[in-house]
Parts: structure tokens; sequence; C-alpha cells
């Protein structure tokens, strides 16, 4: 059992990891984002532990994304 969490969790870090480096890199070669990456990683950072600390909801911004900007994530591939 010990196996299967560790496998589980290595695989939400890899998943986690990779759409990140995704929307970096976009950000940084469409966007001309190289002014403010910096900032942006430390927001990144300040509002992932904003989350952990359970002061901010990530459904709450789910929904501000979708309601404002038109922006959908799929969970397990079906829309939320």
């Amino acid at each position: 059992m010990a196996d299967v969490k560790r496998a589980k969790k290595q695989a939400f870090e890899e998943a986690v990891d990779y759409a990140m480096t995704i929307m970096f890199t976009v950000l940084l070669d469409k966007y001309n984002g190289e002014d403010h990456i910096q900032d942006v990683w430390r927001d990144v950072n300040k509002l992932s532990a904003e989350v952990i600390e359970g002061r901010v909801s990530v459904a709450d911004m789910r929904c501000v994304l979708r309601e404002e900007y038109g922006i959908r994530f799929t969970m397990g591939g079906q829309e939320e």
C-alpha cells in the first residue's frame, strides 16, 4: 500500500512539474514574460503556500477563472 501511495505522489508531482514547465515556457516564449518571470514564480509559490495553509481555495480560483476568463480545467478528462 505504501508503494502505491508513493507512486501516486510521484505521478502527481511529475504532472504538476510538467504543467508548470509548459506554462512558464509559453509565458516566456510567446508573451515576453522574461521581465516578470521571477515575480510570477514568487507569486505562484506564495499562492501555493496559501492554498496549503487553507487560506485560499483552489475551487474558488477555478470558479473565478471559469466565470471571469472562460478558462476551464478538467479533472480526469471530465470538465468541472
